[in-house]
């Protein structure tokens, strides 16, 4: 029988994924339960496995690729059962509707296919990356399954070098010397000097290692860069005296380790934050082309330190929730964020986040706030320190708080007194039955 493997619609708000590696290869036999290929959608990575048995008949999106949901990416069956009709509609569904390329019977030559339009047929990440870096896909030479220009066609894809202008005894060193003339040229004649300057400045390739950035690390890096140059952030700090939410705890620990829970700062700090966002309206906003909006529900993300980058999940609701409810459901997104089951629903729809680093020793830092929200809350480590309390020195468990505003919705004085009623609910607890 033969079955389709299929891009999975992982969230509702999925609409593409990029395979980044597969588990298997072609004419391997598969067992229900065995990887078969990873994918990444925004900032999420996912392990899809086989939930039936068979022959890897066809792998048709290959790794770096890009596809939309339920696109077929490839083919489970029986030694002898025909493919031939899903490996021709999969070919089919490559062409834009409009474009008639031309598909012969005889074997496919190496290099392309073309219509007589001068139509190129390629995956669709193949022309994402062709528009990216302004390569006409007309001139690339095809190396895809029957004549379909791939990823690695356009990533290999030169500049005639019978355009750059270059001396003789220039063309010849870089020749010799392995340089590709279409990296250096700059509109300018290349010549024997400026070759010889280039091997004077190149350093060795056992003095460096390079690796490709991932999908994810290049999302993150695009909305740090735009968050920081188009927001103007404020980072307020406030000392909290831990002495009474420590003696909860640890009076908590027993009952919710009854039921399967570990209770951590953070989980208490998140209800204090539950209940406190609700009344500070401003910082539960999003601002986005002049338009406030405030949220009526409270959807706190917390930062997942990944080995792959920053993740941040939303606690949905957590107004609604009780701190058990908080504490159950904020173990839950971390572990599927950990085991890359996480739904990419849950990375969408935040209102505020909290992130904490303590654990690392840090006292104080300026945590970046996660667009389009207004704020962020940074969590320091707790730490023995002298404190006067009525006019006697003694030592008292502090930690730093750190929040970052977007000063352009949130005035420095709205900041101040949220950062000081969390600081007052965190020394005095009880509060939070009120």
């Amino acid at each position: 029988m033969v079955r389709e493997i299929l891009m999975p619609k992982l969230g509702l708000t999925m609409v593409e994924g990029t395979v980044t590696q597969w588990f298997v290869k072609e004419g391997d036999h598969i067992n229900v339960g065995d990887k078969l290929l990873e994918v990444e959608t925004d900032k999420l990575t996912n392990e899809i496995t086989a939930d039936e048995e068979g022959i890897l008949r066809s792998i048709l999106v290959k790794e770096g690729e890009t596809v939309e949901v339920q696109a077929l990416m490839g083919i489970i069956a029986d030694a002898g059962d025909d493919i031939s009709s899903l490996l021709n509609g999969s070919e089919k569904n490559m062409h834009d509707e409009d474009a008639e390329a031309v598909v012969e019977e005889k074997p496919v030559p190496e290099q392309t296919v073309r219509s007589n339009s001068g139509y190129a047929a390629a995956t669709p990440y193949a022309k994402k990356l062709a528009v990216e870096r302004g390569i006409d896909l007309s001139k690339v030479p095809a190396t895809g399954y029957n004549g379909v220009i791939v990823a690695r066609d356009v990533e290999n894809a030169e500049i005639d070098e019978v355009k750059i202008k270059v001396t003789p005894t220039a063309r010849k060193m870089a020749e010799d010397k392995g340089i590709n003339l279409s990296d250096i040229y700059t509109g300018t004649k290349i010549r024997k000097a400026d070759i010889l300057a280039l091997e004077e400045h190149q350093v060795s390739e056992d003095e460096f290692e390079t690796e490709k950035a991932s999908s994810m690390r290049k999302i993150i890096a695009q909305r740090m860069k735009a968050t920081w140059a188009g927001t103007p952030m404020v980072t307020f700090n406030m000392e909290a005296d831990m002495t009474e939410l420590i003696k909860l705890r640890e009076r908590l620990k027993p009952v919710y380790a009854k039921e399967g829970l570990k209770l951590t700062y953070n989980h208490i700090i998140m209800k204090i934050l539950s209940k406190l966002l609700v009344k500070y309206r401003y910082l539960n906003a999003s601002f986005e082309d002049d338009t406030i909006i405030y949220h009526r529900h409270v959807n706190l993300g917390i930062a997942v330190d990944m080995e792959r980058g920053l993740m941040v999940p939303n606690v949905k609701g957590i107004e609604k929730m009780t701190m058990k409810e908080i504490a159950g459901e904020t173990e839950r997104l971390i572990g599927d964020a950990r085991s890359n089951r996480l739904s990419p629903d849950y990375l969408t729809g935040g209102t505020f986040t909290i992130t904490n680093i303590g654990m690392f020793r840090m006292e104080s830092f300026s945590p970046i706030i996660n667009k389009p929200e207004v704020a962020i809350l940074g969590i320091n480590r707790i730490i023995d320190k002298p404190v006067a309390i009525n006019k006697e020195v003694v030592i008292r468990p502090m930690m730093n708080l750190s929040l970052t505003t977007d000063h352009s919705l949130v005035d420095g004085a709205l900041s101040a007194r949220f950062l000081k009623e969390i600081v007052d609910t965190i020394e005095n607890p009880y509060l939070l039955i009120d």
